[in-house]
Parts: C-alpha cells; structure tokens; sequence
C-alpha cells in the first residue's frame, strides 16, 4: 500500500481530479442537454478496507457503477460508483424514472449508468495521459451494482494483499435544481502511483 500523501502530492491529484472529472461534466452536460457542475473532489488515499466508513457509505447500501481495467504505462483498475440515492437522481434526470430497487435494474437504467461512468473514467484518464504523457487504453467496462461492500470487496481484495495501490476521490455533482455524489476509484499496480509523481516532478 502507498504512504500517506504529502499536501503537494495531494494538490496534484486534486488537480488532475478537477480537470479529468471537470471535462467529463462538460461531456456529460453536452451529451444530455443538463448543465452539469462540479465540486472540488477530495483525495482520499486510503485502505481498501476503510473505503466505505470513509465514504459514509453503510455496508449494506446498494451502489451501482462501472469497474474496467485499464492497460498502458499506468496500469490498474478504474471504477466509478454512485449510491444508490445518487443514481436515482440520475435516471430521473436523464430518462425521467428510476428502478424500485437492484431487482428493477434492467437494460436502460444499465446503460445509463454505463454511459455516465464510462464519461467519468475517460475523461480522467484523459486528463492524466495529456498531462504525463502515458498511454492509457480502458476495456470494455463491467456494470456493477450490489451492496456497497460487495462491491467494494470485488474491486479492492487484490489491494488488500499488497498487489495494488488505493486512489480514491469523492466528488459532488450539481445541476440547478439537483445535488448527486459520485466515487472514482483507481488501483494502480503497486508502483505506478511513485511513477505517476515522479513524471510530474514531485
């Protein structure tokens, strides 16, 4: 697991936060005629096991998202979740209903959540390969909803036993009459967030 931060190198991270997850608003707010914006994202380098007290997420709430491995010079996993009550507002803002509970999820509220996260996670990546220059290529990602440690546990095990790093960022999302929190998650391979910091000279 990576040593507690330093401010610069949180600093730094918050910055490419802001400007991967920034872009993906305005994506997002192209793709859906919805003018989306963005609160400062909090770095949150962590173990795997804290994550959902750190998120205030109870262990048994339902989550959904994306999980993708991604593949290039900084190689790991990316995720992007959203509550439950956040991915509610989401379906009511975008396709004008939202599921009962995990049972009711079906193609289109699937597909919602695969499009708004996939935005999110490339946009991000996008924003680290323009300011390091790596090669970054996303798979084909993996809807996921379950109970927040569920999940959780699917997406950090490999963590818990050394084998990966644990970045963490929590971030609002504001449209004029809504508010909705969403989780970007990415593991690096044990490593690679050193070389991330040594590319941009800290």
């Amino acid at each position: 697991m990576m040593n507690p931060l330093s401010e610069l190198r949180a600093d730094a991270l918050r910055e490419l936060g802001n400007i991967g997850l920034g872009g993906a608003v305005t994506a997002l707010s192209d793709l859906t005629g919805v003018l989306f914006t963005l609160e400062a994202p909090q770095v949150l380098p962590v173990e795997g096991t804290q994550l959902p007290q750190v998120w205030q997420l109870a262990p048994e709430s339902p989550v959904v998202g994306t999980i993708s491995r991604i593949t290039g010079d900084w190689p790991g996993e990316g995720t992007f979740l959203f509550p439950w009550d956040s991915a509610c507002v989401l379906w009511q803002l975008l396709v004008q209903m939202q599921p009962n509970g995990l049972a009711d999820l079906n193609e289109l509220y699937q597909s919602v959540i695969n499009e708004v996260s996939n935005i999110m996670l490339g946009n991000y990546l996008r924003a680290i390969s323009q300011m390091t220059g790596f090669t970054l290529n996303m798979e084909p990602p993996a809807f996921a909803a379950d109970m927040a440690m569920a999940v959780l546990s699917s997406v950090v095990v490999e963590a818990m036993y050394g084998q990966r790093e644990v970045l963490a960022i929590e971030t609002a999302f504001k449209t004029p009459h809504h508010q909705f929190t969403g989780y970007f998650l990415y593991l690096p391979e044990v490593g690679n967030l050193e070389k991330l910091f040594q590319v941009l000279g800290i």
